[in-house]
């Protein structure tokens, strides 16, 4: 057993027994927080030790060349999880690395749901598993849109490709994502509350 798989053990039991403290003692908020964030952490800490980052990673480049075909781009697989782009000014190799992979934003979906006190216990699993698919497909949607770009316009776009179109559409995507599942029904829990409240 190596030194970080220990590592993540002991990390586990710490966030676990915490998280149940505040479930146990009603400190709803902590346990929110404790058992959102710790959750990602954990996720991301799991994702180096056992390589769950370089499968994703890998995983989402052979989808991507695969959807990038159906729809007439031509793309090679360089390694695991580079994608070369052929386009009219030569070549664009572009590596889908952690940030592109998206494992940071599912895994704080997941937390950010599944720990929500709010909801029930069913509710909760259910947003989490819908949150968890549409953030996988919007990432892809992302590094497609990526590849679109460099294809029409050439290799000087990889930058603003990635950094600045590739970004602006996944966020606009999952912040809307998130307001969806969560925000939304507790804002209309909470007016629903409110009126009970005014009609008593």
């Amino acid at each position: 057993m190596t030194f970080g798989v220990v590592q993540l053990a002991i990390a586990v039991v710490v966030w676990l027994g915490a998280t149940t403290f505040f479930w146990r003692t009603r400190r709803w908020l902590m346990f929110y927080l404790t058992g959102a964030f710790g959750f990602v952490l954990i996720v991301m800490f799991a994702a180096l030790v056992l390589d769950w980052d370089t499968a994703l990673e890998a995983l989402e480049a052979r989808q991507t060349i695969m959807f990038a075909s159906a729809s007439g781009l031509t793309l090679d697989l360089l390694g695991t999880t580079g994608l070369a782009i052929r386009n009219h000014t030569g070549w664009a190799v572009f590596d889908i690395g952690i940030e592109c992979s998206a494992l940071l934003e599912m895994s704080a979906i997941i937390g950010l749901t599944l720990f929500y006190p709010a909801f029930s216990k069913g509710r909760r699993i259910m947003i989490a598993g819908i949150g968890l698919g549409a953030t996988y497909i919007i990432n892809l949607m992302r590094i497609l849109l990526i590849v679109a770009i460099i294809d029409a316009f050439g290799t000087a776009w990889v930058f603003s490709a990635h950094a600045v179109f590739g970004r602006v559409f996944f966020f606009i995507l999952t912040v809307a994502l998130y307001w969806f599942l969560v925000t939304r029904p507790t804002l209309g829990a909470v007016r629903a509350r409110v009126e009970e409240a005014m009609d008593e």
